[in-house]
């Protein structure tokens, strides 16, 4: 029997306060759980259905996000291991995630398994792209998905696109980066995005400003827009 939808939602809510008190081990066991929920569900559907996937992505997205600030508090071996796993989860969200169509569109965990990479290897941006010469590949698609998602796809009033749009662009070099995260100011984001952006592109600084000098002018950026924020 295919389990009540509440518990998955249950689940991700307990995930979500675990992260918010660095239980990040708590936060997984939870995230894990609903997924074990999720695919039961697809078995007894027989079909994979946007909402499914959606809800796949979204739960591996969550396990990648807590590894990845679970290693960042660490160091050495550690801190290695746990981004790795954070890669590892986004790139199985991302599986379910590249499907969706313009009802479930999102960009989340093909944006985050490229940072994590950056994360774990920061020459990976140099050109010809250090021991993964596809990074630059996949950076550039990424940028073609959102240029769609956000004209074609019913994302142009969502701040999280161009977040992951000016991540892109920052990551590529490109000079309209800054660009792209201005457009966050019309949108008036709640203050949890600015936060959010911030935690994703402050670590890239601590590791890759030598080579994308804007990320530090980005940040410095969104902390003046974040003031404004409400």
């Amino acid at each position: 029997m295919v389990e009540d939808p509440d518990q998955v939602v249950a689940l991700k809510a307990s995930a979500k306060s675990a992260q918010a008190d660095g239980e990040w081990k708590d936060a997984i066991t939870d995230l894990k759980e609903a997924i074990r929920l999720l695919n039961d569900r697809a078995k007894e559907s027989a079909a994979m259905t946007g909402r499914l996937a959606s809800d796949l992505a979204d739960a591996y997205g969550m396990i990648g996000g807590a590894e990845k600030r679970w290693g960042l508090e660490m160091d050495g071996a550690d801190r290695r291991y746990h981004l790795t796993e954070s890669v590892a989860a986004y790139d199985k969200g991302f599986g379910y995630e590249q499907g969706l169509g313009p009802k479930y569109a999102n960009t989340y965990n093909r944006v985050n398994r490229i940072i994590g990479r950056v994360l774990l290897d920061p020459s990976v941006l140099r050109e010809g792209g250090g021991d993964l010469p596809d990074i630059a590949a996949d950076l550039e698609e990424a940028e073609d998905v959102l240029d769609e998602q956000i004209e074609s796809m019913g994302r142009r009033k969502d701040p999280w696109a161009y977040c992951d749009l000016g991540t892109v662009r920052l990551l590529r070099g490109k000079p309209d980066a800054l660009a792209a995260f201005r457009k966050l100011e019309p949108l008036r984001p709640p203050l949890f995005v600015y936060k959010s952006i911030l935690t994703t592109l402050k670590p890239l600084c601590e590791v890759a400003s030598d080579l994308r000098h804007d990320v530090v002018l980005a940040v410095t950026q969104l902390q003046r827009s974040a003031r404004y924020s409400k």
